[in-house]
C-alpha cells in the first residue's frame, strides 16, 4: 500500500505544480493586461489633449497669415512665430504628424467639405490641416476634391405658365400621356 500511497502523492503533487504553474502564468498575463490597459489610456488622455490643442494651432496660424508685409517685420508677429515654431516642435515630438493634403483625396486622411470643378479625386484646397498621432489619424484634413461637372439641364427660356423649358424637354402631346 505505500506504493499506492507513494504514486498518489507524487501525482497530488505533479496537479497542485501544474496548478500553479498555470496561476503563474495567469498572473503574468493579467500583469501583461493591467500594463497594456495604461498604456492605452495614456495614448487616449495624450491624444484627447493634442485634439483640444490643435484649434489654438489653427487661430494662431490663421492669425499669422492675416498678417500685412509691413506687420511681418515688428517684434510681436517674429515671437508668434516663433511661438508657433515651438509649439508645432513639441506636438512632433509627442508624435503628431501633419497630413499631407496634395494630390490624391483619401477618405481614410481626408474629410471632403466640397467639390469643384478640376481633376476628379484631386485635392485643390485645404480648408484646415489634419493631423495624425503615432500613425492613426487625430483629425482628417477638409479639402476641397476636384470633380469633373456631370452635364447639366441648362434652362433656355421660361415659358408662360410657370413651366421651364431645358435642353432635355417633353413635348406638350407626352406631357398629357404621362400624367393621365
Amino acid at each position: 500500500m505505500s506504493k499506492k500511497k507513494d504514486n498518489q502523492l507524487e501525482q497530488r503533487v505533479a496537479d497542485l505544480e501544474n496548478q500553479l504553474k498555470r496561476a503563474v502564468a495567469d498572473y503574468h498575463n493579467l500583469e501583461k493586461r493591467v500594463s497594456e490597459g495604461r498604456s492605452e489610456l495614456t495614448s487616449f488622455v495624450g491624444a484627447e489633449l493634442l485634439r483640444r490643442l490643435l484649434p489654438v494651432l489653427d487661430h494662431l496660424e490663421q492669425a499669422l497669415a492675416g498678417v500685412s508685409e509691413e506687420e511681418k517685420q515688428s517684434g510681436w508677429v517674429k515671437g508668434v512665430e516663433l511661438a508657433v515654431k515651438e509649439f508645432e516642435q513639441v506636438l512632433q515630438s509627442e508624435g503628431l504628424g501633419q497630413i499631407a493634403a496634395d494630390g490624391q483625396f483619401d477618405p481614410a486622411l481626408h474629410e471632403a467639405v466640397d467639390t469643384r470643378e478640376g481633376e476628379d479625386n484631386k485635392i485643390l484646397e485645404v480648408i484646415r490641416k489634419g493631423y495624425t498621432l503615432n500613425g492613426r489619424v487625430v483629425r482628417p484634413a477638409q479639402v476641397v476634391v476636384g470633380k469633373k461637372n456631370p452635364p447639366k439641364m441648362e434652362e433656355t427660356e421660361n415659358i408662360p405658365g410657370g413651366e421651364t423649358q431645358s435642353d432635355f424637354h417633353i413635348p406638350p402631346e407626352e406631357k398629357g400621356e404621362m400624367s393621365s
